[in-house]
């Protein structure tokens, strides 16, 4: 069965699989994923837990020991496994597989891995697998998702945000859940037990949230401005290196000019990018915005902007950097910028 982080909880009412395996890129969620998981299993008597780091070969001889050594006197045990890949090889797979046929009553098994690529979910081990046990797709929060994730967070730490604290909290994280529990776990140590509005919460935000270069993107495609702007500098004061920045840029008007042309490019000429369904239609609908040469002549500016960062021409990369953040996203060129091609 495949679901996502909010379908996880009705699914553990319902009943504990045998193993769950765990994709995604954010931390955060992959932290609550496991939370939910292993209290369920505590309260199924599920006492000890073994930790063990894999490959995409998914080999390792204490795994299969744990698995297969049984005892009328063992305790139930929870096997934790993180992949350190995205995907299993043929020889990974069958490992895998074998390592299913060994789960018991037991036994509880838990995998921990980055994003799955999209052939694994095609692949005959994966569709077997989804028939024994869940796969969580741990997949970024859209907007409606974020604010009930934060709501819902803001009653675990038994918080008494009133609509004002709550909206500061929205608007100043963000998305970025990392910055959003950080914040909570500061208003729990400053305000317990008291009313909290967005004076309390502006005092206690600090402005070096962690953000990252998806995130960036994620806002230029989605058409937030300030948010991408806002972004872009706190990578600056992150230390994110502009280098970094002009490529995930580059890479996003690329694939921008490529969608506004006409015709669209096929899935042979996308292959190459590896683009997943939900990104490949946001930048369908971000190139929207603008022509084909307008992308284009925004395509030339990155690369100005990039042989500026190299020494190779002089100016301001910073300049451009916020003149394309803007221009991607909104569709407007700042009136402040005037640059030459």
């Amino acid at each position: 069965m495949k679901i996502t982080l909010t379908e996880l909880p009705f699914s553990l009412k319902r009943n504990l699989a045998s193993f769950y395996w765990l994709s995604g890129e954010d931390a955060i969620l992959q932290e609550e994923a496991l939370s939910l998981i292993l209290n369920k299993a505590q309260e199924q008597g599920f006492t000890e837990k073994q930790h063990f780091t894999l490959t995409s070969q998914f080999e390792d001889p204490a795994l299969w020991q744990a698995l297969h050594n049984r005892s009328l006197w063992q305790d139930r045990k929870i096997l934790l496994a993180h992949l350190n890949a995205g995907k299993l090889t043929q020889k990974g797979a069958s490992h895998f597989s074998e390592c299913l046929a060994g789960i018991h009553s037991d036994i509880l098994l838990i995998i921990q891995s980055s994003k799955l690529e999209n052939n694994q979910y095609q692949s005959a081990w994966y569709k077997a697998a989804e028939a024994r046990g869940v796969f969580v797709n741990l997949w970024p929060l859209n907007e409606r998702e974020w604010q009930k994730w934060l709501t819902e967070s803001i009653k675990t730490f038994e918080l008494k945000l009133d609509a004002s604290g709550i909206d500061a909290l929205l608007f100043h994280c963000e998305g970025n859940l990392l910055a959003a529990k950080n914040a909570l776990r500061s208003l729990k140590l400053a305000y317990a037990d008291q009313n909290i509005g967005e004076a309390e919460v502006l005092a206690l935000l600090t402005p070096q949230g962690h953000y990252t270069l998806n995130q960036l993107t994620d806002a230029i495609l989605q058409g937030k401005g300030v948010k991408a702007e806002n972004i872009l500098q706190h990578l600056s004061r992150q230390g994110f290196e502009n280098n970094l920045i002009i490529w995930a840029l580059l890479r996003e008007l690329r694939l921008l000019t490529l969608f506004s042309g006409n015709p669209l490019p096929t899935d042979a000429e996308l292959s190459a990018y590896k683009l997943w369904p939900q990104r490949k239609a946001s930048l369908q609908q971000a190139a929207k915005r603008l022509p084909y040469a307008e992308w284009q002549a925004l395509f030339k500016k990155a690369l100005r902007c990039d042989k500026i960062l190299k020494g190779v021409l002089p100016g301001e990369p910073e300049l451009i950097l916020s003149h394309l953040v803007c221009t991607m996203s909104t569709a407007k060129t700042p009136f402040a910028f005037t640059l030459e091609v």
